[in-house]
């Protein structure tokens, strides 16, 4: 078995980079947050679990199938989120202010293509995002959620999608699971 979902990587320049290194800076050593590699960052567009290697190949057509049609696209990174009550946050995230209707035609697409290889619908609302951080623990989380604030101003990054990517997640460790590229699909240039 394979554990298979499909994203957009996001590609990172040095001033992402060092946005990215500056949010890190605002928690302190009491805290116990997992920051995730810069590598890593992704918007899963759709998370389809424990999956038999020979369903592989008709993933792969499905999606083919989908992104015919799609043109490459920009997404603009200017929010950053939490899942969880700020109270007990468990995910911190970005994402965009704005809809972006591309992304919602490739989740609500391969929600659907998906369903007919067996895969469950998503559960709870879409929220396009990446994940930057897992909180086990905030020490002091008034401060810790000021610190956040005062530094979203740095995040105001345009990126264009010219692919989408079937990973597959392997965990050697709760924190630092590998993502392994299955296929790259380019969207459409014409």
């Amino acid at each position: 078995m394979k554990r298979l979902f499909i994203a957009i990587r996001l590609p990172h320049d040095e001033s992402f980079l060092t946005a990215l290194s500056d949010l890190r800076s605002v928690s302190n050593k009491l805290d116990k947050i997992n920051w995730i590699r810069p590598d890593n960052l992704h918007i899963t567009l759709k998370f389809l679990g424990e999956t038999k290697p020979e369903l592989i190949p008709s993933i792969e057509n499905k999606i083919v199938g989908l992104i015919s049609d799609i043109s490459p696209f920009t997404i603009t990174l200017n929010r950053i989120g939490a899942f969880g009550s700020r109270y007990q946050p468990r995910i911190i995230w970005i994402g965009s202010k704005d809809t972006i209707k591309e992304i919602d035609y490739l989740h609500k697409g391969l929600e659907k293509q998906m369903q007919t290889l067996g895969y469950k619908h998503s559960f709870g609302n879409f929220v396009p995002h990446a994940t930057i951080a897992r909180i086990h623990n905030i020490n002091d989380k008034k401060f810790f959620w000021k610190q956040i604030e005062s530094h979203t101003h740095l995040f105001n990054f345009n990126f264009q999608v010219k692919e989408i990517i079937l990973f597959e997640s392997i965990l050697h460790n709760l924190y630092n699971p590998e993502y392994k590229i299955i296929k790259k699909f380019e969207l459409n240039n014409e």
